[in-house]
């Protein structure tokens, strides 16, 4: 019987979604898609799957660059929203692709603007270490060789910027497995 259902338990809510004729179940979907940007973005790319991809990680990287270049720089805000496309695709290199672009901001920001902080800069080498370890765990270099100039300039980028950061940038970046 399913009529008693715990909140919060998802084997309740399978068994109650399994009961459910088609139509209620697109219902559902429906409201979840209307009520949430998160559901929007998760069921865009089960649904659409690579199509729906293209889109959101453009606004993606607005919102990246809103966060670094915006009214007040928000580091949390930038990664929120890796986080968030995290939640709604698996695809390694779209991931990666838009932890690069965390760190290319982080970088142009701190030439453009002078020394931050500690902080700062550890948020930046924890995404690097993060897109490397993504990258490195990818089954061939087609990626790495498209994007190479992009994660060159990251390395060569932060030759001049103290705090240790272009040391640890440098480390992180030689353990990647397709340098040659």
């Amino acid at each position: 019987e399913i009529a008693s259902c715990l909140v919060g338990s998802e084997m309740c809510i399978r068994d109650r979604l399994n009961a459910m004729d088609k139509a209620e179940l697109i219902s559902i979907l429906c409201k979840l898609y209307k009520a949430n940007k998160q559901c929007q973005a998760i069921l865009d790319v089960e649904v659409c799957g690579a199509s729906a991809e293209a889109p959101l990680i453009e606004s993606c990287r607005k919102k990246i660059h809103a966060a670094f270049f915006g009214r007040q720089l928000s580091l949390k805000n930038a990664r929120t929203v890796i986080n968030d496309f995290r939640k709604a695709s698996q695809n390694k290199e779209s991931i990666a692709d838009l932890m690069l672009y965390y760190v290319e901001c982080g970088v142009e920001f701190t030439n453009l603007y002078g020394d931050i902080d500690e902080r700062f800069y550890s948020s930046l080498e924890s995404m690097f270490a993060d897109f490397v370890m993504i990258l490195n765990s990818m089954e061939n270099d087609s990626f790495y060789r498209r994007q190479s100039k992009r994660i060159r300039a990251v390395f060569e980028d932060t030759r001049n910027i103290g705090w240790g950061f272009s040391d640890e940038i440098a480390r992180i970046y030689f353990d990647i497995c397709f340098l040659t």
